[in-house]
């Protein structure tokens, strides 16, 4: 069991990573695309852009996809970081349906009502740290 999954975007990787730091600081444990490791079908996809016109059914896709939910499913809780697309955003509802603690981090540019489905969204993972810390998540 992984203690967070991290989400976002690839165009918002450094702060993704500034995340990960921050928990990982924290002494917490954490999975995220920015540094996981995939086999060779599926790592020619885990790159920017890398997926964008891949065939779903291929098999690297496949792969891609089955690591990357297994890592959702075995943590306990998810961090969405802000800017981020479609996908990310779908992981969210995927964390939130199976009853991971949510949070969210990063700029919003609109008010969503489904954002309801995170405990806290924090300006800055400076911020997002403290509420985890205020909430007992991490010491």
């Amino acid at each position: 069991m992984t203690d967070f999954f991290i989400a976002g975007s690839w165009r918002g990787r450094r702060a993704v990573l500034d995340v990960v730091d921050g928990l990982e600081g924290a002494g917490a444990s954490t999975y995220s695309f920015v540094r996981a490791e995939y086999d060779e079908d599926a790592s020619r996809f885990a790159v920017p852009g890398g997926a964008d016109d891949a065939a779903l059914d291929d098999e690297g896709i496949r792969k891609l996809f089955e690591q990357d939910l297994a890592a959702l499913r075995g943590a306990r809780d998810f961090v969405l970081v802000l800017p981020a697309g479609a996908a990310a955003h779908i992981e969210a509802g995927i964390a939130f349906g199976l009853g991971k603690r949510c949070w969210a981090v990063g700029p919003v540019d609109r008010s969503e009502t489904l954002y309801r489905v995170f405990e806290a969204m924090a300006a800055d993972p400076p911020t997002l740290l403290g509420l985890l810390a205020a909430s007992g998540v991490i010491r």
